[in-house]
């Protein structure tokens, strides 16, 4: 009974940290003025980035030792079900996982 209350204690700490450190990384990789909207992974360490600034957007190409702008998109626009503050929470990923059981 009492290693069964230290797994679900354990099991607790580990959610409620978990939730606790995630906020405090997602404040500290917040910007103001600054945006990557979308990325893709090319290879190991090199991506391509649509970065924002300054309701500007960007094509970036991003390796281990170098950023490179590549082009300014000029006409391009978010598509309007894309919301690029959207962030799914653990509670919101779960359900989804039981549903589909």
């Amino acid at each position: 009974m009492l290693s069964l209350a230290g797994i679900i204690l354990v099991l607790f700490l580990t959610y409620y940290g978990t939730r606790w450190l995630s906020v405090k990384t997602n404040l500290t990789m917040k910007s103001r003025y600054m945006n990557i909207v979308d990325k893709i992974m090319l290879g190991q360490n090199k991506f391509l980035a649509i970065a924002e600034v300054n309701n500007k957007f960007y094509l970036l190409s991003i390796t281990e030792k170098n950023i490179n702008i590549l082009k300014e998109l000029e006409d391009f626009q978010l598509l309007p079900d894309e919301n690029p503050e959207n962030n799914m929470d653990f509670n919101k990923i779960i359900n989804k996982f039981l549903k589909n059981k």
